[in-house]
């Protein structure tokens, strides 16, 4: 569908006459008269009625002028982000994130000062409840947390899926395995987090559901510990694909779907303060998190 068609449709709607649409676009009349009959060919129906006293929708030129609407009108929003975008030259972002979504904070933070070098951040490493404490409270602008619990004072603007998965050394002995049950995964030596990371909670739910042993070879609050654990042949870790993106790159570790179904629905929410106005920047840098999250992941995102 020509957009220019659309536009000459939605101003002779409006003004319901060619000639008062003519003038108010400075277009010939027949210019715009040409655009609604390509329009109309286009669509295979009627979608204006003439007349000496102008026009008049027929039924589906109702339906073609609200849908118009909507286009012309998402069009302008566009528009004005995009100059907004021009003019942003400052700003500041606060942003809390549990620890095992540090390394893609820091490479689209890295990414977005490149286009917008005058906005600065501050990125503080926190548990999910303190997380959406920080976010709640105002300290924060954005707050990631691994799968959180509904709070009715927080919005998600952005949902990334990162199911969990078994990490290990290639070397280990499952690592050619297509994928793991929790039970096999535990009855090798593993690393697990502690009682107040999120993933450790799932699992301590999971496994008094199912009456699985829990009994990890070693606890940490350190991803970091976590992954050089699995990397040094010490065992098996559970964490997502955004805590172990370049090591997977690397070669240093390979990772094997687990598959129970919870662990594989597991998600880390981009949390904002509900119904806030959020500034400029964030607001930006928030657009270019939804991009980065297409081009690597591959995913749709929810949004604000």
């Amino acid at each position: 569908m020509n957009p220019a068609d659309l536009a000459s449709f939605y101003e002779v709607a409006v003004c319901k006459g060619v000639r008062r649409a003519s003038e108010r676009l400075d277009i010939a009349p027949s210019a715009l008269s040409k655009h609604i009959k390509r329009l109309e060919g286009e669509l295979g129906i009627k979608l204006l009625d003439r007349s000496s006293r102008g026009v008049v929708l027929t039924p589906a030129g109702e339906v073609c002028l609200h849908y118009a609407e909507e286009v012309l009108h998402g069009q302008r929003r566009m528009l004005a982000e995009l100059e907004a975008l021009k003019g942003l030259r400052n700003g500041h972002v606060k942003l809390y994130s549990t620890e095992g979504q540090i390394e893609f904070v820091t490479q689209t933070v890295a990414g977005f000062q490149q286009r917008y070098p005058g906005v600065t951040f501050e990125i503080v490493v926190a548990g999910t409840e303190t997380t959406l404490a920080a976010v709640t409270s105002g300290d924060a602008d954005l707050g990631l947390a691994f799968t959180p619990t509904p709070h009715d004072a927080i919005e998600c603007a952005l949902r990334i899926s990162a199911p969990l998965e078994a990490v290990m050394a290639p070397t280990h002995e499952l690592a050619r395995r297509k994928s793991i049950s929790l039970r096999e995964m535990l009855n090798h030596r593993t690393a697990l987090p502690a009682s107040d990371f999120g993933i450790r909670r799932l699992i301590d739910s999971i496994c008094a559901g199912e009456r699985l042993r829990v009994a990890p070879a070693m606890v940490t609050n350190s991803i970091a510990a976590m992954k050089n654990y699995a990397r040094n042949q010490g065992g098996i870790t559970i964490l997502s694909h955004m805590s172990i993106h370049h090591e997977l790159d690397a070669g240093d570790l390979v990772s094997i779907p687990l598959s129970h179904p919870i662990l594989g629905k597991t998600c880390v929410d981009v949390c904002v303060l509900g119904r806030r106005r959020l500034p400029q920047a964030v607001s930006a840098y928030l657009q270019h998190m939804r991009k980065h999250v297409r081009t690597l992941y591959g995913q749709d995102t929810g949004r604000r």
